[in-house]
């Protein structure tokens, strides 16, 4: 396990020993910063308009990939790499903006195959072909519905409107 944390992330607020266990097993530590200015630099380059929410959290959390807890069923992960996650996709990006009226920046991978973003105001989604899932309202959401799931509550919600975006994958 990732050891005693003592001085929780303002980002983490709220979130369970579980997740706070997780996060220690993925390489995470109190104070961890990494340099994000190479993904900031690719993804402006590539037309994404960054919000500050989302290069907090790679500085925090970027290059981690979180995993459930192994009572959760399905199994979810999280990997925080924009670029390798999300750079060519700035259509996507500029429908989610559209759509619930707030900037929407590349996060990374969310269970291998869906791509996922963070907005200003901290709301995580994933989206894939013609589907979005709400992770949470707040990072801190997302990584307890990512570790521990939600009793199976279905986050899925038909997104027709996603429909047609180039993303060269």
């Amino acid at each position: 396990m990732g050891g005693r944390i003592e001085h929780i992330s303002e980002s983490l607020t709220g979130c369970g020993p579980s997740v706070l266990d997780a996060l220690g097993v993925a390489g995470w530590t109190a104070g961890r910063k990494i340099a994000a200015g190479d993904w900031a630099q690719q993804l402006t380059a590539a037309g994404f308009e960054l919000n500050d929410t989302a290069v907090g959290v790679w500085a925090e959390f970027g290059e981690l990939t979180i995993k459930s807890c192994p009572a959760r069923v399905p199994a979810s992960s999280l990997h925080i790499d924009p670029v390798d996650a999300c750079v060519d996709t700035t259509a996507e990006a500029s429908k989610l903006r559209h759509r619930y009226a707030e900037n929407y920046s590349p996060l990374g991978m969310w269970s291998v195959q869906f791509r996922s973003y963070i907005a200003a105001s901290g709301r995580v989604v994933a989206v894939g072909p013609n589907s979005l899932w709400l992770l949470g309202s707040t990072f801190a959401e997302a990584l307890a519905y990512v570790v521990d799931g939600d009793a199976g509550v279905n986050r899925a919600e038909q997104a027709d409107w996603l429909a047609n975006c180039p993303t060269g994958r």
